[in-house]
């Protein structure tokens, strides 16, 4: 009787189904050491070097989840578990280091230059959001639009931001000053001096339309930024409204650029090129600098070599 009860306790506890799967990474490698665990059941088991792994369970519908430091967390739903079960592949993505806006290139995360935006003013007193740090990271074209090569153009990505209200803006260079230029002086007052307009700030030029994308599901902590058009060359932001002045959300602006595509590998490496307003100075600094010489060389006699 006793050997009788045991054996039908035995075959009680024999799971109904053996569940089998792999796990890789966006890149399609092989992931070891991912916890693999049975919701709603003590049962968890870690992939091996080939990132297989297999779980036993009761029958009926069965809920796997995937964890892995420095990795998105995953599910996969079986609808009947019964016998043996190989599960449908599970991804994970891989995140980056720190939150923050990132360039995601042939899965490699690169960071964006994130200052906190000041207020400042230009010539004509007017009061302007900018910042003066030049962006460095480079988006290479095409980027942007829904005619970019899947898998091959880059992603812009935020990691542990708002997953919504997030801006795309073309920005400019224009020159301003942090000191606002002076009040109206009393008759008779000496004149004060005005700022020096002298620092070159970027600042909020064209929005362009945004499409927000979770890429892990339900914790969103990778959402990807799909610029709707394509970006043409020039300087970019992504914020959560500090370009307006707001600042209840994120009070960090993202900064990359896109280069020409026509432009040489150097050139793509370099800053952008001057505005038209540089440009315009340079010229008529140089006209200047002509006629002083042509001045000097009449009074002289003499080139100044």
């Amino acid at each position: 009787m006793a050997l009788v009860l045991l054996a039908a306790l035995l075959a009680g506890c024999r799971p109904d189904a053996q569940l089998r799967g792999t796990v890789r990474d966006r890149s399609g490698e092989a992931l070891p050491g991912v916890a693999v665990s049975v919701d709603g059941a003590d049962v968890s088991v870690i992939t091996n070097a080939l990132g297989r792994y297999r779980a036993a369970c009761s029958k009926g519908k069965v809920r796997l989840q995937f964890v892995k430091t420095g990795y998105t967390p995953a599910e996969s739903v079986v609808a009947e578990a019964h016998g043996k079960v190989e599960v449908p592949e599970v991804k994970l993505w891989a995140l980056p280091p720190t939150e923050g806006v990132f360039l995601l290139e042939q899965m490699r995360f690169k960071e964006l230059d994130h200052p906190r935006p000041n207020r400042y003013h230009v010539e004509k007193g007017d009061s302007v959001i900018g910042t003066p740090v030049m962006p460095k990271a480079v988006a290479l074209a095409p980027f942007g639009g829904t005619d970019a090569a899947s898998g091959a153009a880059p992603m812009l990505v935020a990691h542990k931001l708002p997953p919504y209200d997030a801006h795309l803006t073309r920005v400019r260079q224009v020159r301003a000053s942090s000191q606002p230029p002076p009040p109206p002086t009393a008759a008779g007052a000496p004149p004060v001096a005005p700022p020096a307009y002298t620092e070159k700030i970027w600042v909020a030029d064209t929005d362009i339309p945004l499409v927000e994308r979770p890429l892990d599901e339900p914790d969103r902590l990778l959402v990807e930024l799909a610029p709707a058009t394509m970006l043409e060359p020039g300087a970019y932001a992504v914020h959560w409204g500090a370009f307006e002045g707001l600042a209840s959300l994120e009070q960090r602006v993202f900064l990359f650029r896109v280069p020409d595509p026509a432009a040489t590998e150097e050139e793509k490496e370099t800053e952008p090129a001057p505005s038209p307003d540089d440009e315009k100075r340079e010229q008529d600094r140089e006209k200047k600098r002509e006629e002083i010489r042509k001045d000097v060389e009449k009074e002289t006699g003499e080139g100044l070599g």
